[in-house]
C-alpha cells in the first residue's frame, strides 16, 4: 500500500511536465511485442526450445481473443547477464499471465488457469537463473487464455533485468506511463464529472431524458480507464470484473448513444437503430466466459465470443451508432437557437471522431488516434470526448434554463387560471329564500374541468322570491384547456341566464356557443327551481340526478358543442319541504379503488346520494384513495325549506 501510495504522489509530481521518451537501458534486455509469435492452441509443445509448429507468425493485438494461446520470442542474451546469478522477468500487457516458460522450465504462473478469478496480473515479476540460458539463447513462452500484449500505442513492453534491478525497471515503467498519460485519464475523469452534472438535470427534470442517456453515456467512458489504471498500478483487480466492465459497457455503448439521439430529437427509437442497439450487445458475448463451464467448453465459447463473426458485428454497431449522431446536425444547425448549433459542431466532431476510432478497429482506413509531443501522449480520442462533453454541458444546460423558463411561464399561466377559476367556481354561494344549496370542488389537477353556477332570475311580480337556475356540468379533458372552456361557458351562463327562460333554452343557446371552438364537449345539467317548489330539469347527456336517493330519469341527449342545432327535452318534478336533490359530475361514480381497482358506480352513488354534499364528496374520494384522482369531484345538494311565517299580534 505505501509502494502504491508513493506511486500517486510521484504521479502528481509528474504530471506537471512531459515525461523523456524511453532511452536504452543498461543491463536490460526489452522484448518488443512485435518482436514475438503467436499459436492458437494448447499444445504442451510450445513451451519447448524447439517447437516447430508453435510459431504462426508476428504477433498482432488483432489476434487478441479468449481462448488458449501461446506467444514466443527467442533472444541472445548479452554477457553481462549470462553472468549474473538469478534474473528476472517483466511480464507486462493487459490481459492477465497464467503460465511462463524459459527453455521449457515453468517459472510462474496463476494457480487457476481455467477461471478468471485470479487477479489481473498484467504486469507480473518472474524470476529464474541465468543458467537456463542455453548457450546464451533463452525462449521464452508465455501460455494465457488471450494473448498478452498492450493496446496501448506506447505501452509497456516486457523485459529482462537483473533480480534486483526488475522491481525499479517496473516502477519506472509505471511513472514513465503515467507522466505520458496524465491527460489521457484527466479527460476521462472530467467527461465523468460532466456525466454527473447530466444526472443531476435528469434528476431536476426527469421527463427530459436525453439528459440521463449522455450522462450514461459519458460516465461509462472512465469504466474502462479505471481497469486499465488498476492494472498500471496493480490494484489487484479480479480479471473477471475487468473483463465485466469491458464487455458490459462496450455492449451498452450504443444503446446509450442512440437512446440519446432519439431523446433530443423527441422520436421513439426506430426499428433499424432498435436492431443496431441489439447487436451492439455481442460485445458483451465474452460475459459467457464467466459461466462455470467445463473446460473444453468454455474454451470453444471462448473462441467463438471474439472471432469475427461476433467481434466486427459489434463494433460494426458501435460504428453505425456513433455516425447515428449526424442525425442531430439538420435539427440543430436548422434551429435559431445559438446553443443548437454548438450541439451540431459537438456531435458532427464525436461522429467523426468516433467512427474513426472504430474503423480502426474493423481495418478499415483511419487517422492514427494518438500523437507524442515532448513525451506526451496526447490521445485524440480523449480529447475529442472531453470537448464533446463540455459543449454539451454548455449547450444543454442553456437548454434546460430556457426549458425551465418556459415551465415557469406555464406554471404561472396555471396559477392564473387557477385565480380566475376560484372566482367562476363560487365559494360562497347565493342566498335563494326557500333553499338550502351546498356545494364541494375537489378538482384532480390544479385546474379543473368541472363547474356549477347558481343564477337568480329576477322576478318582477315578487322580487324577494325569485327563480333559480342550478346548473352543474363537466368539460371533457383536464387542465389549463378544460379550464378555458370552463370560463367560457360560467361566462356565457351568467350572460344568457337573463334572457332564456327555461333550462333546455339555456342549454341550446350553450350548445350554439361550444359548437365549433375544438374538438372538446361538455355535458350538464340544467334546473330552474321556482319559489312554489316546482323544479324543471333538462340534461345535456350528464349524470342523471337524484331525489331522495332515487334517480330521477332523464331523457338522453347529446353533450354540448358537438352539434349545432339541438332541442333538448326537458322534465318537471314537484319539490317539497324536506326534499333533497343530489347532482354529482362522473368524478364520483368513476373513483376507483387501488387495490382491487372497481368502481364506486352508480349504486354506490345512490345509496350515498341523500347526504350532505361534502359527505359524498369525501366518500367517493376516500374510495380512491391510494390511486391518482383521474376527475375532478364535484356534488351539489338542494333541499327544499319553508320560511317561517311572521306572526300576528
Amino acid at each position: 500500500m505505501r509502494k502504491r501510495l508513493l506511486l500517486v504522489l510521484t504521479f502528481a509530481v509528474l504530471s506537471i511536465s512531459s515525461a523523456p521518451a524511453q532511452t536504452q537501458e543498461p543491463g536490460v534486455v526489452r522484448l518488443p511485442w512485435d518482436q514475438w509469435t503467436a499459436h492458437f492452441g494448447d499444445d504442451p509443445q510450445c513451451a519447448q526450445i524447439v517447437a516447430s509448429g508453435c510459431t504462426r507468425g508476428p504477433l498482432k493485438f488483432e489476434d487478441w481473443s479468449f481462448a488458449n494461446q501461446w506467444q514466443r520470442i527467442e533472444i541472445a542474451l548479452p554477457a553481462d547477464l549470462q553472468s549474473t546469478p538469478q534474473l528476472g522477468l517483466l511480464v507486462q500487457g493487459e490481459q492477465p499471465v497464467y503460465e511462463v516458460f524459459v527453455n521449457g522450465q515453468r517459472i510462474g504462473g496463476s494457480d487457476r488457469f481455467a477461471t478468471l478469478r485470479t487477479p489481473q496480473y498484467s504486469r507480473e515479476l518472474f524470476s529464474f537463473p541465468s543458467k537456463l540460458a542455453n548457450q546464451g539463447r533463452l525462449v521464452i513462452a508465455i501460455h494465457a487464455q488471450a494473448i498478452h500484449t498492450s493496446n496501448h500505442v506506447d505501452g509497456f513492453v516486457s523485459a529482462i533485468a537483473p533480480i534486483d534491478r526488475i522491481q525499479a525497471l517496473r516502477d519506472e515503467d509505471t511513472l514513465r506511463y503515467l507522466a505520458s498519460s496524465w491527460l489521457h485519464y484527466l479527460c476521462y475523469a472530467a467527461m465523468f464529472g460532466a456525466g454527473i452534472v447530466f444526472f443531476l438535470l435528469f434528476g431536476v427534470n426527469t421527463r427530459a431524458h436525453e439528459y440521463f442517456w449522455l450522462g450514461a453515456r459519458l460516465c461509462t467512458l472512465l469504466v474502462f480507464r479505471l481497469a486499465e489504471l488498476a492494472s498500471v498500478i496493480d490494484l489487484s483487480m479480479p480479471a473477471w470484473l475487468a473483463l465485466s466492465s469491458s464487455a458490459l459497457f462496450n455492449g451498452l455503448s450504443p444503446a446509450f448513444s442512440i437512446e440519446f439521439v432519439f431523446s433530443f430529437l423527441g422520436r421513439p427509437v426506430p426499428k433499424v437503430f432498435r436492431a443496431l442497439q441489439i447487436l451492439g450487445l455481442l460485445n458483451a458475448v465474452p460475459l459467457l466466459l464467466l459461466l462455470p463451464l467445463p473446460s473444453s467448453p468454455f474454451y470453444a465459447v471462448a473462441r467463438f465470443a471474439d472471432s469475427p463473426y461476433v467481434h466486427h458485428p459489434g463494433i460494426g454497431a458501435i460504428l453505425l451508432s456513433a455516425l447515428g449522431f449526424l442525425m442531430l446536425l439538420p435539427v440543430c444547425f436548422k434551429s435559431r437557437l445559438p446553443e443548437m448549433r454548438w450541439i451540431g459542431a459537438a456531435a458532427l466532431f464525436f461522429a467523426i471522431e468516433e467512427s474513426n476510432r472504430m474503423a480502426h478497429f474493423l481495418h478499415l482506413p483511419s487517422l492514427r488516434q494518438d500523437i507524442f509531443w515532448n513525451g506526451l501522449d496526447i490521445d485524440l480520442r480523449a480529447i475529442s470526448n472531453l470537448l464533446f462533453a463540455i459543449v454539451m454541458l454548455v449547450a444543454m444546460t442553456f437548454r434546460f434554463r430556457r426549458i425551465q423558463d418556459r415551465n415557469r411561464k406555464v406554471e404561472q399561466e396555471i396559477a392564473a387560471a387557477r385565480s380566475i377559476q376560484q372566482i367562476l367556481i363560487p365559494d360562497q354561494l347565493p342566498s335563494i329564500p326557500g333553499l338550502f344549496i351546498e356545494s364541494a370542488y375537489i378538482p384532480a389537477q390544479e385546474v379543473g374541468g368541472d363547474f356549477f353556477q347558481i343564477l337568480p332570475i329576477p322576478n318582477s311580480d315578487d322580487p324577494a322570491h325569485p327563480s333559480v337556475f342550478i346548473v352543474l356540468g363537466d368539460v371533457s379533458g383536464k387542465g389549463l384547456k378544460a379550464a378555458m372552456t370552463v370560463s367560457l361557458i360560467v361566462g356565457t351562463l351568467r350572460t344568457y341566464a337573463e334572457f332564456y327562460s327555461s333550462p333546455s333554452e339555456l342549454l341550446a343557446g350553450l350548445n350554439r356557443r361550444l359548437h365549433g371552438r375544438g374538438d372538446g364537449f361538455a355535458t350538464c345539467l340544467a334546473l330552474m327551481v321556482t319559489p312554489s317548489g316546482r323544479v324543471t330539469v333538462s340534461n345535456a347527456a350528464h349524470p342523471n340526478p337524484y331525489l331522495n336517493g332515487k334517480e330521477i330519469d332523464t331523457e338522453p341527449n347529446l353533450p354540448l358543442g358537438l352539434i349545432l342545432d339541438i332541442a333538448y327535452s326537458e322534465i318537471t318534478l314537484q319539490l317539497n319541504e324536506s326534499d333533497k336533490f343530489a347532482l354529482v359530475t362522473d368524478g364520483v361514480v368513476e373513483a376507483t379503488s387501488a387495490s382491487t381497482r372497481e368502481l364506486f358506480g352508480f349504486d354506490r352513488t345512490q345509496a350515498i346520494s341523500a347526504q350532505p354534499a361534502s359527505s359524498i364528496a369525501e366518500t367517493a374520494r376516500d374510495f380512491g384513495k391510494g390511486a391518482p384522482q383521474a376527475d375532478d369531484i364535484t356534488v351539489l345538494t338542494i333541499a327544499r325549506i319553508l320560511e317561517p311565517q311572521p306572526s300576528l299580534v
